[in-house]
């Protein structure tokens, strides 16, 4: 089936993530969408801007295995995850206090977002999860105080194996609920299409838009937000 990064109907969004049978890929994907979230601000990660080799004609140049040699890699923007120390827990709200943005033109920029119970049948497994890592992150904290030396920093995702890059671990772990999207027809980015499309509608207000989105300015964050809406709200402030 061809995948497609659009919005998912309402109706078919949250029977698509109660099937993912893993609980680490199904409280992914589920803050993917909760969060408004890229893939990369979530998980581990490092994005080059990669020069290949070329001969005198222009062509690429490959090695003996058909993989382009490469010039310079030049790293772009990196990023170790959400550490579960600005996670906050309550009772009917999650809060993330800090979500570094992908692709930011500011290295280091970080948004906020929430995870109500309402309207959320995955709620429990969110705070299940959360707890379970806030659990070693204050399992951390008491052996660095033992130790007298600074506690390690436990993040939400973390690779599983030492030898594997943070770029490996993210393609990896990506590819794995595409895969599982992909039989029914959207990807990963499907998930942030749909809950910024739905908060533009819903909403009206591209600038709530915006800060779910982490986009720097309002032109792509106009974007989810209906046209009518639009307007309504320029009707609101007219005259300030």
């Amino acid at each position: 089936m061809e995948t497609k990064t659009v919005p998912i109907p309402m109706e078919d969004l949250f029977p698509i993530l109660q099937s993912i049978d893993t609980l680490k890929m199904r409280v992914y994907a589920s803050l993917l969408y909760w969060l408004a979230a890229r893939a990369g601000e979530l998980l581990p990660y490092q994005h080059y801007k990669t020069v290949y080799k070329r001969d005198e004609k222009g062509n690429l140049i490959r090695d003996h295995k058909g993989f382009c040699e490469i010039e310079s890699r030049t790293e772009l923007y990196s990023s170790l995850g959400v550490p579960v120390s600005t996670i906050r827990v309550e009772e009917d709200i999650i809060f993330f206090d800090s979500i570094p943005v992908f692709k930011s033109k500011k290295k280091g920029l970080t948004k906020a977002g929430i995870v109500p119970r309402k309207k959320n049948p995955l709620f429990e497994d969110i705070t299940s999860f959360v707890s379970q890592r806030k659990q070693l992150q204050e399992k951390a904290n008491t052996e660095a105080e033992n130790s007298g030396k600074p506690p390690a920093t436990i993040y939400l995702f973390e690779k599983e194996l030492e030898s594997e890059s943070n770029e490996q671990f993210f393609w990896r772990f990506k590819k794995r609920l595409d895969r599982l999207l992909s039989k029914k027809g959207y990807s990963s980015h499907s998930f942030r299409k749909t809950r910024l499309t739905r908060a533009g509608n819903v909403s009206g207000d591209v600038f709530y838009v915006k800060a779910l989105s982490g986009h720097s300015g309002i032109n792509m964050a106009s974007e989810y937000v209906a046209k009518k809406n639009l307007f309504d709200n320029m009707k609101r402030y007219e005259g300030l």
